[in-house]
This record gives structure tokens, sequence and C-alpha cells, in this order.
């Protein structure tokens, strides 16, 4: 007998080993894994954010440099208006000199500073093919020449874009009957007006006069500022995102290795019985090897693909510069998957201490109707996967109920969960209302319904029904327990096809 013990301890010892390797050997991957993404991405991010800040920063000089050519031809237009006004009330001194007129209010217009200075607006009439510039000095000169020079660049690489194509000079020669104008942000940057006089009176002579308006490109640099800005704050939250989902997944892979250790010291006890024979104690352990790789390891599987799926697939819209916003809806479905994670690991720890008599209730007032829109609040969204709606109905003036709020909660999120899993395209409905001196709620779907073989099982630890594939077999089992630890009971009424009622009572403080 002691051999066959001695070699029942050696197996048991060796399934243990195997079973702790084997997961710690999957969380130092998925850890490592995770953590090569987060880099990558990371990396990703810095890059690509660069290159979309250059974009945005064209994009908006762009509009900036439209609007503010719109409004300078609204102000060329004006003036052209009051400066044929004067030269009309100046037509009877003889020898005029228009264009020093012209001069003298283009400055007064347009508040151009003589000595040019602390100002980046000039003004300058164009004839005979030679530019005089407003007010006549050479730096004006020089600005006038620079500005003309980087316009012709810009004309040439896309001459058919322009009204005359050619040069900026013959589009200053062509008389039109609308106020011209362009911008280019080539140099210092450069926006240019243009008008002529026989557009307000025909009988002046046609002068072209207008405003180039320099240094304009500053506004560049306060938009790459705000663009760094945004992309500091961008990494900063991309940070925070995947330093959080790594912590969930040490987290919950935390957990599972607890349950690892709580079931290996539950096969101990087992096991160490001298009375079992070896075959007895082999049969055993196979059992809750079984049970826990088919409800644990299946389950637990199906979250870590969906979360592997979803961080490849933010790798590759980060590596392919999609859209951030998709990034961060990804980054929040493995957030969701990790809560599910946590939910099958609490059931099943849940499933353990009532098994081991170890699930004590702490009593209290307990207000249904805030605890339930907690619940929903909390995981409606992360269990919904299926399109449903959910409907409260729950009375303000419902009396308290004396229970364990955070065990009552589990019920509702078991009840609720497997309201969701058997129902696509339908109601959920979570009501409650006083009977007596007990308050009944009822969770109702519009679902797939229950099987008159299968309704006798339903309460059994580890059953999910012939025609469930998914479940740890332990939700029921465990609101069962908890809802006649408080003194109440729980039942359930179903159609196949049109769905299910979970029913429970609870005692009135």
């Amino acid at each position: 007998m002691k051999k066959e013990i001695s070699k029942s301890h050696a197996l048991r010892r060796r399934l243990l080993s195997v079973l702790l390797i084997c997961l710690i050997t999957i969380m130092i991957i998925f850890v490592s894994v995770f953590d090569i993404v987060y880099k990558r991405s990371t990396n990703i991010v810095t890059s690509h954010t660069s290159k979309i800040a250059s974009k945005t920063v064209d994009t908006t000089a762009h509009g900036f440099y439209q609007v503010t050519l719109g409004n300078l031809q609204l102000s060329l237009e004006s003036f052209g208006t009051n400066i044929c006004t004067v030269l009309g009330s100046l037509q009877d001194i003889p020898d005029i000199d228009q264009e020093l007129v012209l001069e003298t209010h283009m400055m007064d217009f347009f508040n151009i500073d003589a000595s040019n200075k602390g100002n980046d607006v000039i003004g300058f009439t164009y004839s005979n093919g030679e530019f005089h510039s407003i007010p006549s000095e050479p730096e004006c000169d020089r600005i006038i020449q620079e500005a003309v020079e980087t316009i012709n660049i810009e004309y040439a690489k896309e001459p058919s874009a322009h009204y005359q194509g050619g040069s900026f000079q013959s589009e200053l020669e062509q008389y039109t009957e609308n106020c011209m104008g362009t911008y280019t942000m080539e140099g210092q940057g450069f926006v240019c007006a243009w008008d002529h006089l026989n557009n307000y009176n025909v009988l002046y002579p046609d002068i072209c006069y207008g405003i180039i308006m320099f240094n304009q490109n500053y506004y560049k640099g306060l938009i790459n500022q705000i663009a760094a800005e945004q992309t500091d704050s961008l990494l900063g939250e991309m940070n925070g995102l995947f330093q959080k989902s790594i912590y969930v997944m040490i987290a919950v892979i935390a957990g599972m290795l607890i349950l690892f250790i709580v079931i290996s010291v539950i096969l101990s006890k087992k096991l160490s019985d001298p009375i079992v024979s070896e075959h007895d104690m082999l049969v055993k352990v196979n059992e809750m090897k079984t049970t826990f790789l088919s409800d644990a390891s299946h389950e637990l599987k199906t979250p870590l693909a969906t979360m592997s799926g979803y961080a490849q697939n933010a790798e590759m819209e980060l590596v392919s510069g999609g859209d951030t916003a998709t990034v961060q809806e990804k980054l929040k479905r493995i957030s969701s998957e990790a809560n599910r994670m946590a939910l099958m690991v609490t059931q099943i720890l849940d499933a353990t201490r009532i098994e081991e008599g170890r699930m004590v209730l702490e009593l209290a007032p307990c207000d249904l109707d805030a605890l339930v829109r907690e619940t929903v609040e909390t995981y409606f969204a992360v269990l919904n996967k299926n399109n449903n709606k959910l409907a409260l109905r729950i009375p303000l003036e419902l009396p308290q109920v004396k229970a364990d709020s955070s065990r009552l909660q589990r019920v509702f999120v078991n009840l609720i969960s497997n309201a969701l899993k058997h129902t696509k395209n339908g109601t959920i409905l979570v009501k409650a209302e006083k009977e007596d001196n007990f308050i009944k709620a009822t969770v109702k779907d519009t679902g797939s319904g229950i099987s008159e073989e299968d309704m006798p099982h339903i309460w059994e630890r580890y059953y999910k029904g012939k025609h469930s594939e998914t479940g740890t077999g332990l939700g029921l089992f465990i609101c069962k327990f908890i809802i006649e630890s408080h003194g109440g009971k729980i039942w359930a009424e179903s159609e196949v096809g049109k769905g299910t009622s979970f029913m429970f009572t609870l005692p009135v403080e």
C-alpha cells in the first residue's frame, strides 16, 4: 500500500509540475509578446504622428493663407472704391499726380509704416513692366523682388493652374474685372492681392495696384508647436492604455496561477488518503484535470485569442498609419476581454469557496435598484456580444433587502450573462417587485429557451446543457447557493424558442 501511495505522490508531483510550468511559460510568452507590441507600437506612433503633423501643418497653413488672401482682396475692393472717390474730388486740380495720391492713401488705408519697421505689409503699383514699392524704400524693393521670384517659381511648377500661366507679371498686366490674388508658402511666405483702377472708374488710367504681406510662415511655427503638444499627449495616452492592458493581463494570469495552486492543494488532500488505491487516485486526478481543462482552459483560451487578435490588428493599424481612434477602440476591446476573463476566474474561485465551505456572507442593508444599475453599467457592455437591448423595471420605493451586495451582484451578473449568451437581437428585462415580506427579482430574456431535458439539471455544478458550447457551467450553481444562503429561493421558467425567466426571492430587511 505504501508503494502505491508513493507512486501516486510521484504522479501528482509530475502532473502539478507540468501544469505550473505550462502556465508560467504561457505567462512569460504572452507578457513578452505584449511588451514587444507595446514598444513597436510606440515607435510607430512616434514616426507616423510626425508625418501626420506635417500634413496637418500644410493643410492648416493653406486654410490660413486662403482666409488672409480673401480678407486682403475685400480690403483692396474697399480701397478701390474710396480712392476713386478721392481722385474724383481732385480732378479739377491741374497736374494732379494720381499715382502719388494713390500711394499716400494706400499707406493710410493699410496702415503701412513709412519706415517699414514692425510691419509685414507693403504696397506696390505696377505699370510698364516695372514695380514701384509703397513706401519707396530699397528694403521694400528687395521684398517685392523676392516675392516676385518666389511666386514665379510656383507659377512655373503648374502654369496651367493660373490665369495667364506664364508668370506673375503677365497676370498683373492682364486687366480683369475682379480683384485678383495669389499666395505661396515657399520662403518666408507671401500673400499678394492686386486690382485695377479701371474696375471702379473707366475714366482713370489702367493702374495696377496691390498689397504684399510677407513673413506669413510664422504661423507654421505655432502650428508645429501645437502639433508637437498633441503628439506628446497622444503618446502619453497610448502609453497609459498599453500599460493598463499589461497590468490587467498580468493580474489575470496571476489569478490563474493562484487557481492552479488552490487546485493543487485540493488534489494533494485527495491523493494523500492512504485508503484510496492508486487506481482511484489516478481516476480522481484525471477527473479534476479534465474538468479544469474543459471548463477553464477552453473558456479562457477564447478571450486570450481575441485579445491577441486585437493586439495584432492594432499593430497593423499603426504600421499602416491608421486612425488613432480605431487603435484606441481595439485597446478597449482588449480591456473588455480581460474583464471577461476576470469574471470567469472569479466564477471558478467562487465555486471552489462553496465546495470548501469558505464562502462567508457579509449582510447589510442593500438598495436593489442601485445594485442592479451599478451591475449593468459595469458589465452589460462587456458581456453583450449579440446586439441585445436591456430594460430595467425597478420601483424607486422598493424596500431594501439585507444581503451581501457583492455576492448578490454576482447573481445578477451570472443571470444577465446567461441571458445575453442565449439571446440574439432580443431584449433582456430585469425587474423587481415586493410580494408579502419578500422582494421578487426577475431576469427575463427572449432567447432560445431551455429544453425540458436540461431543465432538471441546470443548477448542477459544471452542467452546461447539451446545446450549450460555451460557459463553465458554474453560474447557476453559484446563484442557487448564494440565494439560498440569504434565506430566499430561486427557480426558472422557460419555453423553447421563446425565452427564459429566472426568478428569485430575498427577505425584506
